[in-house]
């Protein structure tokens, strides 16, 4: 019995060792399904990170560019501001300017006024001393006649 037994043995070790091999084949195989299943999950979190990571370094660029033209636009902006300044400051000085010789072109033409009445006055005045000339003058001739006339008799 003992050799027939052998074969059965052998012949149910054989199986149970098929068994083992085929209980670790299909945990092997669960095995790297699960792995691959990780590899492509990691390799996924992984360009999903890549892609995160490109994002934050253009918006990281986008917000760097959008300071520097915030520091460029509040530049312009007081240098704006400054240039305002002064042109208000200029034309305040213009309008000041402006106001002073107004009111000296009025004096002025108020002074014309008075000159222009005074020199008619005078004007007036030379007439009538030159008609008050003239009719001395034909006096003083009237009288000189009368003595010429006076004298030659």
């Amino acid at each position: 019995m003992k050799s027939a037994l052998f074969p059965l043995i052998n012949a149910v070790g054989c199986a149970a060792l098929c068994v083992i091999a085929a209980v670790q084949w299909r945990q092997n195989e669960s095995h790297r399904a699960l792995n691959r299943r990780l590899q492509v999950d990691a390799h996924a979190v992984q360009d999903q990170r890549d892609q995160a990571l490109q994002r934050v370094d253009s918006l990281t660029a986008d917000l760097a560019d959008l300071k520097r033209s915030l520091l460029e636009t509040q530049k312009a902006a007081d240098e704006a501001s400054r240039r305002n300044k002064e042109q208000t400051e200029q034309l305040v000085a213009a309008n000041t300017v402006r106001d002073q010789t107004t009111a000296e072109r009025d004096a002025l033409r108020a002074q014309i006024t008075q000159w222009e009445a005074a020199i008619q006055e005078r004007d007036r005045a030379i007439i009538e001393r030159n008609e008050d000339l003239l009719a001395l003058r034909k006096k003083l001739e009237e009288a000189v006649a009368q003595l010429k006339k006076a004298g030659a008799q």
